[in-house]
């Protein structure tokens, strides 16, 4: 896969952001170079996955 199919990938990881309210954020270091954003919106949670290495963050939507 390209740059610009990963960079393509991640803003759309990240879009799923919009037109949600933010309720909560907790952020956790994971594993040795990585950390994790908790996100708490009004239509479920966000996980984003960031590692030192990677060109964006991985990014899990799981419902309530």
């Amino acid at each position: 896969m390209d740059i610009n199919e990963r960079i393509r990938e991640c803003q759309e990881a990240v879009e799923l952001l919009l037109d949600k309210k933010i309720l909560n954020v907790k952020f956790k270091p994971y594993n040795h170079d990585c950390w994790r954003l908790y996100i708490v919106t009004d239509k479920g949670k966000l996980v984003l996955t960031f590692c030192k290495d990677w060109d964006c963050p991985v990014i899990e939507k799981r419902n309530f």
